[in-house]
């Protein structure tokens, strides 16, 4: 009688373990999926990452260019030129129906000395307002340049001896 009981605990423990067990063993397997979604979404999230460098130049008082800083972000694909430059320094602008037009960055620039930044991506004359230009690719090279607007400053040139 006592081994037909004890038999029947021993039965019974193990009918209770197998099924207690089986909770537990989803949960793991669940939580080997949430770890794997969540690798796939940090991966994602990486792969959206691009790395930008932004370089300052000034061309204004030195025959070759001087780079006057030069600093490297990790940014959401697709963000504009403009917004990562106002992240790295002080810019003042400008706003019109076509974009932005940057006046000074850095304190760097002057309006009435018609000296004047512009920006090449990836070594091409950019097209568009930097607000309007997205960043697409890694280990693109966003360089702004302080120029004088030539022209402009010979018109000044004509206007103020023609006054005189």
């Amino acid at each position: 009688m006592k081994k037909k009981i004890l038999a029947v605990v021993v039965a019974s423990a193990a009918f209770m373990g197998l099924f207690a067990s089986q909770p537990v063993q989803k949960q793991n397997v669940q939580a080997a999926k949430n770890t794997k979604t969540a690798k796939k979404t940090t991966k994602k999230a990486k792969a959206k990452q691009i790395s930008v460098t932004y370089t300052l130049k000034d061309t204004t008082k030195a025959k070759n260019k001087q780079t006057l800083a030069k600093k490297t972000f990790k940014v959401k694909k697709g963000t504009s030129v403009f917004t990562v430059l106002k992240k790295a320094w002080k810019v003042n602008y400008t706003k019109s129906s076509y974009g932005v037009f940057i006046t000074k960055i850095k304190g760097l620039g002057n309006e009435k000395k018609k000296l004047y930044w512009t920006y090449t991506v990836d070594g091409k004359m950019a097209k568009v307002a930097a607000d309007k230009q997205k960043l697409t690719k890694n280990k693109s090279k966003v360089v702004f340049t302080l120029k004088q607007n030539v022209q402009a400053a010979k018109n000044t040139k004509t206007a103020k001896k023609t006054t005189k």
